[in-house]
């Protein structure tokens, strides 16, 4: 958007230098605006005894030649945006506890000491795993479409040149002796 109001700006700017460049002549560098530019055109024509007189035309160039005057009519941004995601997660747990025990008690009348047995074992098991799978894509599309036409002249330069028009001047050379 900022974009088309500095084209806009710019557009502008290049009428005025244009209609500084080529409508009027300046003497210095100080001055912005100097006398209008004429543009002098000679033809013959015939005058009311039929004979050829050359004619001189006087006219000042703006009225003759477009001024840019270029404005943006439509502007259409367009935005697309597409964000896939995929995530794979598995977990994996496995635990196992054993546990074991013996005991054995003997005893003997005659003779014989008490036997005692003991025994005793444990066992743990445990696995684990785990797996993690991450993926993003983006993507991203822009489309800006711009239409910039010729627009009408500004009611003041309509004036200014109304008033150039009215400084057309037409002479009749002066005739050869």
């Amino acid at each position: 958007m900022n974009a088309a109001v500095e084209a806009q700006a710019m557009a502008a700017q290049t009428s005025i230098d244009f209609i500084r460049s080529i409508g009027f002549t300046s003497d210095s560098e100080d001055e912005q605006f100097g006398d209008v530019r004429m543009v002098v055109f000679t033809y013959k024509s015939r005058n009311n005894e039929g004979e050829l007189d050359e004619i001189t035309l006087t006219v000042p160039i703006l009225t003759i030649v477009p001024i840019p005057y270029l404005r943006i009519e439509d502007m259409t941004i367009d935005f697309t945006s597409k964000i896939t995601e995929e995530m794979v997660r598995t977990t994996k747990r496995d635990t196992s506890v054993e546990a074991k025990a013996e005991l054995s008690v003997g005893y003997k009348q005659f003779l014989s000491p008490v036997k005692v047995n003991f025994k005793a074992s444990v066992s743990a098991k445990h696995s684990s795993s785990k797996a993690t799978s991450n993926r993003y894509k983006t993507e991203h599309t822009i489309n800006i479409n711009v239409r910039a036409v010729q627009d009408d002249i500004p009611g003041g330069m309509g004036r200014i040149l109304d008033l150039f028009e009215t400084a057309i001047t037409e002479q009749a050379a002066p005739a050869n002796p």
